[in-house]
């Protein structure tokens, strides 16, 4: 992947050494607008969208606050669920490495009397 340069600014295009200068093409931009008041501009833009179907909506404000609670406690509870989900993968994620790691050492124990047995057996 090229490099363009930094986000947001326009590129100049050098002029070749030692030739004549040359204008612009006419109506040709030479500066962009920056992303951050694009990105402003459009939660700005939600923002005025929510507060307008807020007011416009066919319930009372009580039933829509109502609503609006409910709506938080279930992303909540949803959250919750999937914390406790992932602290249970966590400790089946452990229970797994140790004994994994269990086996190991006691393959690596079985090893090791079976040298020293057959250590013992050529030496007697």
């Amino acid at each position: 992947m090229a490099y363009a340069g930094k986000a947001g600014q326009a590129r100049r295009i050098r002029p070749i050494p030692n030739s004549t200068p040359q204008r612009p093409l006419a109506g040709a931009r030479t500066r962009t607008r920056p992303v951050g008041a694009v990105a402003l501009g459009i939660a700005i833009g939600l923002l005025v969208g929510a507060g307008v179907a807020l007011l416009l909506a066919p319930q009372t404000g009580s039933d829509t606050r109502h609503d609006i609670g409910q709506t938080f406690r279930r992303a909540g509870k949803r959250a919750a669920r999937r914390v406790r989900r992932r602290g249970q993968d966590a400790w089946e994620d452990l229970r797994y490495e140790l004994g994994h790691a269990r086996r190991q050492l006691n393959r690596k124990l079985r090893r090791e009397r079976t040298v020293d047995l057959e250590y013992e057996r050529e030496t007697s």
